[in-house]
């Protein structure tokens, strides 16, 4: 094989002008516009059956004689071919030479591989004769059979539809209608798209069960908002229940005797300096002036002392619109009261806070019913809730869409 490349690769060199007449059984041939003189006895005919003969006498540039007698077909102007043979052993040697120049070092350097059947690992090889060996060699795991993609069993890759290991989670869609086929259940986003959740600017985590059936977890991202909301299909396939909060230390608060309570825009009045009490600046609470501290919501709120047991909150609308609005300062351990609270609030949404020592009196009916006595600052062991109305915080503006 090695030697018909080379001859192959010496096509040009061959005697092939004009056309050949040959018969069956005869030694002659005899050519048209050929020019047999030039080749010389030894040389190679190759005659229009493809069959190798011996040139033995080429008398003419029309007439050769060739060995052993022709033994294809008769053929007339038919193609034919004269290989020069003296020429091609330096020619076959030379390109033997040439592979040796360009392949010899590498072929070095393969050392005893190049006589292994199979390659150890040591040598780059897998050391095995099958896929599954060679896999359990490498130890790719059951990983390395598998493609990437969303169909089941694929691996999905990093950011795409899940949300995972990307800077920016994919848009949700479709999100009121639980369980549906067309977005499988990861971590998403969603800008004001009038879900019936109610909510905007929101990151999504939806869980389904089942088409039809889904639960969904909200984390919002407006600005002060703290909030994780959640909603599920309570029985009835296909329809959402209620939007849910759920309470934590970021929306609850503890008064001074302890009790927990929902919480929104949330002051505390004491004197923050002289206070015994280590939790009065508890998680987000922050000092707003040195007779007050205040929670995220209500942010940016001043208190100021304007005399004994008189403190006025500003920065706020006022008080809170519903639900509870201040709460009395109480004991550590949860007891008594230690005084009694009012509030006034002016137009411009200035609250002015009063503290009164608890005076009890004794009705005819012989009560003791509990009345304001003198103004008093507040204990240094307790501390005034005040609930506050505040402006409405400005919705952030709309993150670019991943479907863009």
């Amino acid at each position: 094989m090695r030697v018909i490349f080379c001859l192959e690769k010496n096509m040009a060199s061959w005697f092939s002008e004009g056309t050949v007449t040959v018969n069956n059984g005869n030694t002659v041939v005899t050519g048209v516009g050929t020019k047999f003189s030039n080749c010389r006895s030894g040389d190679m005919f190759v005659g229009p059956d493809n069959g190798v003969y011996q040139v033995i006498n080429p008398s003419s540039d029309t007439s050769v004689s060739i060995s052993p007698a022709y033994r294809g077909a008769n053929a007339s102007g038919a193609s034919y071919g004269i290989v020069p043979v003296n020429g091609y052993p330096k020619a076959l040697a030379d390109a033997v030479n040439l592979m040796v120049q360009q392949w010899g070092a590498t072929l070095a350097g393969l050392g005893p591989v190049s006589s292994m059947a199979v390659v150890p690992f040591a040598n780059g090889g897998t050391g095995t004769t099958t896929k599954a060996a060679a896999k359990v060699a490498l130890d790719l795991g059951t990983a390395s059979a598998k493609n990437f993609g969303l169909t089941n069993g694929d691996l999905i890759p990093a950011g795409v539809l899940s949300g995972m290991f990307s800077n920016v989670a994919p848009d949700a869609y479709q999100m009121d209608r639980p369980g549906e086929p067309g977005q499988q259940g990861a971590f998403y986003k969603f800008l004001n798209n009038g879900s019936s959740s109610g909510l905007s600017y929101s990151t999504l985590i939806r869980i389904p069960y089942n088409v039809g059936y889904e639960a969904q977890i909200f984390i919002p991202v407006s600005q002060g908002t703290g909030s994780l909301l959640f909603r599920t299909t309570p029985g009835a396939a296909g329809t959402f229940g209620p939007t849910y909060s759920v309470y934590h230390t970021g929306n609850t608060t503890r008064g001074s005797g302890g009790a927990l309570s929902a919480a929104s825009p949330i002051l505390r009045i004491a004197d923050v300096s002289a206070s015994e009490r280590r939790d009065l600046q508890e998680e987000s609470f922050l000092p707003a002036g040195e007779w007050g501290v205040a929670n995220d919501e209500a942010r940016g709120v001043i208190v100021e002392r304007l005399g004994v047991g008189e403190y006025r909150v500003t920065g706020s609308l006022g008080l809170a619109l519903e639900g509870w609005r201040t709460q009395d300062p109480h004991s550590p351990d949860g007891g008594r009261a230690l005084g009694i609270t009012e509030s006034e609030q002016a137009d411009g949404g200035a609250v002015v806070i009063r503290l009164f020592k608890q005076r009890w009196t004794l009705t005819d009916d012989g009560e003791m019913v509990p009345g304001r006595g003198a103004p008093m600052d507040v204990p240094p062991n307790s501390w005034i809730d005040v609930r506050l109305e505040m402006p409405k915080v400005d919705t952030p503006p709309p993150l670019r869409s991943t479907e863009e």
